[in-house]
């Protein structure tokens, strides 16, 4: 029986360690994780991000950057399809010096029938030019449907294949809940922005510890542990 026990222990041991060196691979193989270059920490999004129907301060990047003592700039705008980003990434990320990008965008390429093919081409040229810059990108994906997500395949392989830090389905739990959703359906209402920038800030914070920093957001390293 005590073999038998410490067996079982042994066991349950040895699936945690293989489940934290899974962790870890998976954040060495993060592209720019070490290069620690850049100044700002961007958000580039849809009107998700721009906090649509809701305070400015309640749209999710800003709880998010309060809930990682981080400064967090927040470029949603409103309506923005995947190709709409591409179009001002250039301006208003690129040219910001980003350190780490969170892009959250691909609803309105769902809304507006975008073939996911193009969505996905899309968010592939989005991710490649700001890694160029040495800069870390996290891309959430989008399950913009109550009943399925038609692009959860995609997201992962985009993520994948481009090295991006991938937080799925961001919207479960959020949209599909009427206490956490706008009476439209597809915007979080307060509440739900909470939920929201939780979720990111929980699987962003794995990240920030292993993520070389540059020396102009050092200061704020150890709020986000």
């Amino acid at each position: 029986m005590k073999t038998r026990r410490w067996f079982c222990s042994f066991l349950l041991f040895l699936a945690g360690l293989l489940v934290a060196m899974g962790c870890s691979q998976g954040l060495d193989s993060v592209k720019n994780i070490d290069a620690g270059v850049g100044e700002q920490v961007i958000v580039l999004g849809d009107s998700i991000a721009s906090g649509y129907g809701v305070a400015e301060t309640e749209a999710f990047p800003n709880v998010l950057s309060r809930q990682l003592g981080l400064p967090i700039v927040n470029k949603g705008v409103a309506g923005d399809t995947t190709a709409m980003g591409l179009n001002r990434l250039q301006e208003d990320v690129i040219s910001e010096n980003p350190w780490l990008v969170i892009v959250e965008l691909g609803g309105n390429d769902y809304l507006r029938k975008v073939p996911v093919a193009e969505t996905e081409e899309n968010l592939r040229e989005i991710i490649t030019q700001i890694q160029q810059q040495g800069a870390i990108v996290v891309l959430l994906g989008i399950n913009p449907s109550l009943l399925n997500d038609p692009y959860k395949e995609m997201f992962e392989k985009v993520a994948q294949e481009t090295q991006a830090y991938l937080i799925p389905q961001i919207f479960t739990g959020v949209l599909n809940n009427p206490k956490h959703r706008q009476d439209d359906v597809i915007h979080p209402n307060a509440v739900g922005h909470e939920v929201l920038a939780s979720r990111v800030a929980e699987d962003l914070r794995p990240l920030l510890k292993d993520a070389k920093w540059p020396a102009s957001l050092m200061k704020y390293k150890s709020s986000t542990n």
